[in-house]
């Protein structure tokens, strides 16, 4: 008797062991998500006026990286899309070298943008989205060199592709991975005086003009 119960309960766990964990509901949910990444960005001009620093023992590569964080909120819209209102951040600094002493150029982001995403992949525990969009963007220059210390400031619209994947960490805490294309077309770049950055009487006019390539890792809440 004590033999045959211990078989049942074996078998009874076995039969426990071999049930399916428990999926996630697949329906699209709202969420917020934050987090950091880098950006390896092209900003023409910028890069030019750095380059022009009088006395510049070296010359900078046109390409730049950048640290970017993010926040975002997205709403369903259908099973398959959704709409996505982003905040993002991005600083880089150039220091270079010349025979009149250092000069740090800083340059950052602000950039509010609205995105409508499709659903590639959803699966409950992880899921795969595309999606594209832009908003208004700000930029700013700082020169520290010499004797100057100015800051520069415009403003203009901005457009993104981005591509982003999460996976379960709990009910409701996902892993984000995200990547993204931008493009940044703030145009002028004045300081207080209404005067571009770099050599003044050429009539030549500083844009923050951008391209972007990004990476971002961070965290999703789906409520």
């Amino acid at each position: 008797m004590i033999v045959v119960v211990m078989h049942l309960c074996a078998a009874g766990s076995a039969q426990t062991m071999r049930e399916p964990a428990p999926q996630l509901d697949s329906h699209l949910r709202p969420g917020i998500s934050a987090g950091m990444g880098v950006s390896y960005v092209h900003p023409p001009d910028i890069v030019d006026v750095v380059n022009a620093t009088p006395g510049a023992t070296e010359r900078l590569p046109q390409f730049k990286s950048a640290v970017e964080f993010f926040f975002s909120a997205e709403f369903p819209l259908s099973e398959s899309w959704l709409v996505k209102a982003e905040y993002a951040y991005v600083l880089g600094t150039y220091n270079l070298a010349s025979a009149f002493g250092p000069a740090e150029y800083s340059f950052w982001l602000h950039m509010p943008s609205l995105l409508v995403e499709y659903v590639l992949v959803n699966e409950g525990v992880y899921n795969v989205k595309i999606g594209a969009g832009g908003g208004y963007h700000f930029g700013f220059l700082s020169e520290k060199f010499s004797t100057i210390d100015d800051r520069y400031a415009g403003k203009g619209p901005g457009m993104l592709f981005d591509m982003e994947a999460t996976t379960a960490l709990g009910e409701h805490l996902f892993a984000y991975f995200g990547g993204n294309v931008r493009w940044e077309f703030v145009g002028e770049l004045t300081n207080g005086a209404g005067l571009s950055p770099g050599v003044t009487g050429t009539g030549y006019r500083t844009t923050f003009d951008l391209f972007g390539l990004g990476a971002r890792l961070g965290f999703t809440y789906y409520f």
